[in-house]
């Protein structure tokens, strides 16, 4: 088979392959996704900020005097030796100790690398027995401060918060919010993605209730919960009791935290940081799908009015 033909049946096998050069933000046009739920991108400031740590780091252990010019010392001088046996895969006595030259290597890969290549390598630095705690440190305080989906666990472990699972509830329901019933609905949850990209952890858990909430209209009209739909969904026959209670249980633990869903937004009662914030993305992104879902299934969105008495 020729290279032409090869191609052209992997073509008709995968029709989809035109699509697969795309992100799916491009290929469906919804709103991006709060960074710490963006794998594999780094943004501008990332790379800037990891820089700037890791420079201040490198030079002081930088040594120039009369006999030598820009010379690493001390545990840079170890890590780079390191870097060049074990990441380069260099020969040994090639190597040489310029800070010149390891500077410019490093911030080459900083400044121009995939997420894979810059990660590769603050990982591979992180783990050298020479690293600093101080730069283990600093280093995650850039992640956690530029909203990165990545931290340091453990010491010397580069781990997203979160994964391609988390990722794809709410790309589903902001597809399934398209329709201009729901309009509201997706505003709250694009809201709630905004949020929690600038560390608005309260504000962000509001937003996303308040779009399951919009949802929860279009099901009951009439009802001033959540609880009233999912009733008007169980019966229907379309919502299992236990599920039934289970969701008000989720539902409740917003009912629970001061200044969330209530009157005092700012209130320092709240205690609520990024993982709260990003599950709760995630779980009422899921809701709201499955509240979608579970509606047309019963034929509660196709009518213009409820009956929920």
């Amino acid at each position: 088979m020729t290279d032409e033909n090869h191609e052209d049946g992997y073509q008709q096998a995968d029709p989809y392959a035109e699509r697969k050069k795309l992100t799916f933000a491009q290929a469906e046009g919804i709103e991006p996704l709060p960074r710490q739920l963006q794998p594999k991108e780094i943004s501008q400031q990332l790379r800037a900020l990891l820089w700037a740590v890791i420079y201040d780091e490198i030079r002081g252990c930088v040594r120039s005097d009369a006999f030598s010019s820009n010379i690493l010392t001390g545990r840079w001088l170890a890590i780079s030796k390191r870097h060049f046996l074990f990441h380069k895969l260099g020969m040994v006595d090639e190597f040489n100790s310029s800070a010149t030259q390891f500077i410019q290597e490093i911030k080459t890969v900083i400044r121009h690398g995939d997420f894979s290549e810059l990660l590769g390598l603050v990982q591979f630095i992180i783990r050298c027995r020479e690293c600093s705690q101080e730069l283990k440190i600093a280093i995650n305080r850039t992640l956690e401060f530029c909203r990165s989906a990545y931290r340091v666990y453990d010491g010397d472990t580069i781990v997203p918060i979160a994964s391609m699972a988390d990722v794809e509830p709410l790309q589903t329901a902001f597809a399934d919010l398209a329709s201009s019933e729901f309009h509201g609905a997706r505003t709250h949850l694009r809201q709630a993605g905004e949020h929690a990209t600038a560390g608005r952890y309260t504000d962000s858990i509001r937003e996303s209730i308040h779009a399951v909430e919009s949802v929860a209209k279009a099901l009951a009209p009439k009802a001033n919960t959540l609880d009233a739909a999912i009733a008007r969904l169980e019966r229907a026959g379309v919502i299992h009791t236990s599920l039934k209670k289970g969701f008000s249980n989720i539902y409740g633990y917003t009912n629970d935290q001061q200044g969330i869903r209530h009157a005092l937004l700012d209130d320092p009662c709240a205690k609520v940081d990024e993982t709260d914030a990003l599950f709760m993305l995630g779980a009422c992104a899921s809701f709201v799908s499955y509240l979608i879902g579970k509606g047309r299934s019963a034929g509660i969105l196709k009518r213009n009015a409820l009956d929920d008495s």
